[in-house]
Protein backbone atom coordinates (compact mmCIF):
# COMPACT_ATOMS: atom_id res chain seq x y z
CA UNK A 1 0.00 0.00 0.00
CA UNK A 2 1.57 3.15 -0.81
CA UNK A 3 0.56 6.40 1.08
CA UNK A 4 -0.26 10.05 -0.43
CA UNK A 5 -0.45 13.01 0.32
CA UNK A 6 -2.64 15.98 -1.47
CA UNK A 7 -4.08 19.06 -1.49
CA UNK A 8 -6.63 21.19 -3.15
CA UNK A 9 -8.20 24.03 -3.36
CA UNK A 10 -11.82 24.77 -4.26
CA UNK A 11 -14.44 27.71 -3.81
CA UNK A 12 -17.29 27.30 -2.21
CA UNK A 13 -20.67 27.37 -4.03
CA UNK A 14 -22.09 29.61 -1.37
CA UNK A 15 -20.51 31.23 2.04
CA UNK A 16 -21.03 28.08 4.69
CA UNK A 17 -22.19 28.51 8.02
CA UNK A 18 -20.15 27.78 11.19
CA UNK A 19 -22.81 24.80 12.09
CA UNK A 20 -22.46 23.81 8.17
CA UNK A 21 -19.09 23.23 8.50
CA UNK A 22 -19.28 21.21 11.76
CA UNK A 23 -21.78 18.96 10.19
CA UNK A 24 -19.13 18.88 7.23
CA UNK A 25 -16.08 18.05 9.66
CA UNK A 26 -18.67 15.31 11.14
CA UNK A 27 -19.15 13.72 7.66
CA UNK A 28 -15.60 13.69 6.93
CA UNK A 29 -14.40 12.53 10.13
CA UNK A 30 -16.73 9.17 9.71
CA UNK A 31 -16.21 8.62 6.28
CA UNK A 32 -12.04 9.17 6.16
CA UNK A 33 -11.80 7.17 9.55
CA UNK A 34 -13.56 4.00 7.41
CA UNK A 35 -11.16 4.13 4.57
CA UNK A 36 -7.94 5.20 6.35
CA UNK A 37 -7.47 8.37 5.60
CA UNK A 38 -6.40 11.48 7.35
CA UNK A 39 -6.07 15.32 6.91
CA UNK A 40 -7.13 18.63 7.49
CA UNK A 41 -9.62 21.25 5.93
CA UNK A 42 -8.85 25.05 5.87
CA UNK A 43 -11.95 27.32 5.19
CA UNK A 44 -11.54 30.89 4.84
CA UNK A 45 -13.76 33.60 2.79
CA UNK A 46 -16.08 30.95 1.01
CA UNK A 47 -12.74 28.98 -0.04
CA UNK A 48 -11.73 25.51 0.75
CA UNK A 49 -8.22 24.13 1.26
CA UNK A 50 -7.97 20.40 2.24
CA UNK A 51 -5.31 18.19 2.92
CA UNK A 52 -5.78 14.35 2.30
CA UNK A 53 -3.82 11.55 3.05
CA UNK A 54 -4.05 8.08 3.00
CA UNK A 55 -3.88 4.93 0.13
CA UNK A 56 -2.90 6.33 -3.41
CA UNK A 57 -6.38 4.62 -4.93
CA UNK A 58 -8.16 5.47 -2.21
CA UNK A 59 -7.20 9.30 -2.95
CA UNK A 60 -8.09 9.00 -6.43
CA UNK A 61 -11.49 7.71 -5.58
CA UNK A 62 -12.22 10.48 -2.70
CA UNK A 63 -10.89 13.60 -5.22
CA UNK A 64 -13.64 12.41 -7.69
CA UNK A 65 -16.31 12.52 -4.91
CA UNK A 66 -15.32 16.11 -3.77
CA UNK A 67 -14.80 17.07 -7.44
CA UNK A 68 -18.50 16.52 -8.12
CA UNK A 69 -19.99 17.39 -4.75
CA UNK A 70 -22.13 20.36 -5.32
CA UNK A 71 -21.00 22.28 -2.64
CA UNK A 72 -17.80 22.89 -4.28
CA UNK A 73 -16.83 25.06 -7.74
CA UNK A 74 -13.57 25.63 -9.29
CA UNK A 75 -11.82 22.71 -7.83
CA UNK A 76 -7.83 22.26 -8.09
CA UNK A 77 -5.76 19.97 -7.63
CA UNK A 78 -2.45 21.29 -6.24
CA UNK A 79 -0.24 18.66 -5.07
CA UNK A 80 -0.45 14.92 -5.02
CA UNK A 81 2.52 13.12 -4.44
CA UNK A 82 3.79 9.88 -2.17
CA UNK A 83 4.94 10.25 1.20
CA UNK A 84 6.62 8.54 3.33
CA UNK A 85 4.41 9.55 6.62
CA UNK A 86 1.23 11.17 7.43
CA UNK A 87 1.74 14.96 8.79
CA UNK A 88 -1.84 14.64 10.08
CA UNK A 89 -1.75 11.29 12.17
CA UNK A 90 -3.71 12.14 14.93
CA UNK A 91 -6.87 13.34 12.98
CA UNK A 92 -9.40 11.30 10.61
CA UNK A 93 -10.02 14.91 9.69
CA UNK A 94 -9.21 18.11 11.39
CA UNK A 95 -11.08 21.90 10.04
CA UNK A 96 -9.73 24.99 10.90
CA UNK A 97 -12.24 28.04 10.26
CA UNK A 98 -9.86 30.75 9.21
CA UNK A 99 -12.85 33.41 9.88
CA UNK A 100 -12.33 32.48 13.59
CA UNK A 101 -9.09 33.89 12.85
CA UNK A 102 -8.16 31.74 16.70
CA UNK A 103 -5.49 30.20 15.29
CA UNK A 104 -1.87 30.30 16.09
CA UNK A 105 -0.79 30.16 12.49
CA UNK A 106 -3.28 32.29 10.80
CA UNK A 107 -1.50 34.52 9.32
CA UNK A 108 0.29 31.87 7.17
CA UNK A 109 -3.05 30.24 6.26
CA UNK A 110 -4.58 32.61 4.31
CA UNK A 111 -1.38 33.89 2.84
CA UNK A 112 -1.40 30.36 1.80
CA UNK A 113 -4.62 30.38 0.74
CA UNK A 114 -4.47 33.29 -0.94
CA UNK A 115 -1.71 32.05 -3.14
CA UNK A 116 -3.27 29.00 -4.22
CA UNK A 117 -6.08 31.18 -5.54
CA UNK A 118 -3.75 33.07 -8.09
CA UNK A 119 -0.98 30.76 -8.54
CA UNK A 120 1.70 32.30 -6.72
CA UNK A 121 4.06 30.70 -4.93
CA UNK A 122 5.28 31.32 -1.75
CA UNK A 123 9.51 32.20 -1.34
CA UNK A 124 10.50 29.53 -4.16
CA UNK A 125 7.40 26.93 -3.13
CA UNK A 126 4.41 26.29 -4.01
CA UNK A 127 1.17 27.15 -1.93
CA UNK A 128 0.50 23.38 -0.98
CA UNK A 129 3.98 22.48 0.07
CA UNK A 130 4.61 25.51 2.17
CA UNK A 131 1.35 24.13 4.10
CA UNK A 132 2.12 20.89 4.49
CA UNK A 133 5.81 22.45 6.17
CA UNK A 134 3.55 24.31 8.39
CA UNK A 135 2.84 21.06 10.17
CA UNK A 136 5.46 18.95 9.53
CA UNK A 137 7.80 20.12 12.07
Amino acid sequence: MSLNQLVYISQATRKMSKEELLDLLAQAKANNARIDVTGSLFYNGGWFMQVLEGPEATLAKLVARIENDPRHQDFRLLYNEPAKFRTFVRWSMNMTNLEDRQTDKYDELVDVIEAAKTDRKIGTLSPAVTLLRLFSH
